[in-house]
């Protein structure tokens, strides 16, 4: 009988309260939610429903781009040179991820995860390999599956080693930093949900996961901003678990908006329609036409300008300097894989694919990986 009581006197508190200060609003954990909400969090003790890891997107290896690309790869009119590389640099993605899927599924962390978003926002696109939402922070996983072993310079620049059978370095090469491009993704994240009103002043945080276990990462020379966001896949626990239980960030924002945050993502994901016989140049006209090609590639161009802009700002030149926008067009349209391919591109002669060749060459190549 006391029980009872006891439940309808906190049921009369809530109903009473309610027409009082229905308007009313407090800070929860630095968000602002209804006061209705934070006394029904209250009568229920604070109890709460995600214990686990739920994921309202699963990964799956069932890919409908590869799927594409591989049915593609059958037909007998095809530039086999470029459609079989990029189908290898997809199913290393692929098996990234997976890695990363695995520890996520096993880490018994309280937090809602999404697989493969793709968002669409003003004029900026942005794809999401993993997005992880707990009740203190959000934190976009970005996952790396690079061959050859990994070392960061003290300028934040990644540059990629390839050893013989006697681990000796025969190659260097730079890549694009997948630091740089998270940051642009999250920065993406976080207006569109400061736009909806989803978050108020919750943290919007960038991980980038080395997924290949034979990858040696050296980041002891890199600027601490930079290695403070590298972690090799089997950390990714450790890194959710370290923010979960920071002291310093007592924020505990209530379940329902952490679903609203996802079920927003579920609603809003676009996934990428790509014609992939005209990206190819398929030929489906006459052998003795000339088959046109019309290709558009939005995340290749974001990184383009991207490289350009911090390459112009490093050496104090205007960004045309480094190349036009009708340069990049023809570097989209058809995207090299070598230097020597990089020549033929219209306005890039030996002397700037000297200097620029590596790091536009490593942009192209890390848009399909």
């Amino acid at each position: 009988m006391n029980e009872l009581k006891g439940f309808a006197n906190k049921s009369n508190l809530v109903k009473n309260s309610y027409y009082m200060l229905e308007y009313s609003y407090i800070n929860l954990g630095g968000d602002l939610v209804s006061i209705i909400d934070s006394m029904l969090y209250r009568v229920m003790n604070g109890k709460r429903t995600i214990t686990k890891p739920i994921f309202m997107k699963e990964f799956t290896k069932e890919n409908n781009q590869l799927t594409s690309l591989t049915s593609l790869a059958s037909s007998p009119d095809h530039h086999s040179e470029w459609l079989n590389r990029d189908i290898a640099f997809l199913k290393q993605g692929i098996e990234g991820e997976a890695n990363v899927y695995y520890e996520l599924k096993n880490s018994f962390l309280p937090m809602i995860c999404l697989h493969d978003i793709r968002l669409e926002h003003a004029d900026y696109i942005a794809q999401f390999d993993f997005i992880v939402i707990t009740r203190k922070e959000i934190i976009v996983l970005e996952t790396k599956k690079l061959t050859g072993d990994i070392t960061i310079t003290p300028d934040g620049d990644f540059i990629r080693l390839f050893k013989n059978k006697y681990g000796k370095v025969y190659k260097k090469e730079g890549i694009y930093s997948p630091v740089s491009q998270n940051e642009r993704h999250v920065a993406i994240l976080k207006e569109v949900l400061m736009s909806k009103k989803l978050i108020g002043n919750m943290p919007v945080k960038s991980a980038v996961i080395m997924a290949n276990a034979k990858t040696i990462l050296d980041k002891s020379k890199a600027p601490k901003h930079v290695s403070n966001q590298i972690y090799k896949y089997d950390q990714v626990k450790n890194l959710i678990k370290k923010e979960l239980d920071n002291p310093s960030n007592n924020r505990d924002t209530l379940e329902k908006y952490l679903y609203e945050i996802g079920e927003f993502l579920l609603a809003h994901n676009k996934p990428l329609e790509m014609d992939a016989a005209s990206k190819y140049a398929i030929r489906e006209v006459a052998a003795t036409e000339t088959p046109v090609v019309k290709t558009s590639h939005l995340s290749l161009e974001a990184n383009l300008k991207e490289y350009r802009l911090k390459t112009a700002r490093k050496e104090g030149i205007k960004a045309y300097m480094v190349f036009s926008n009708s340069e990049m067009k023809a570097l989209i349209e058809n995207p090299p894989a070598t230097k020597d391919e990089l020549l033929e591109v219209k306005g890039f002669g030996q002397k700037k694919v000297e200097k620029y060749g590596e790091g536009i060459l490593a942009v192209i190549s890390n848009d399909f990986m």
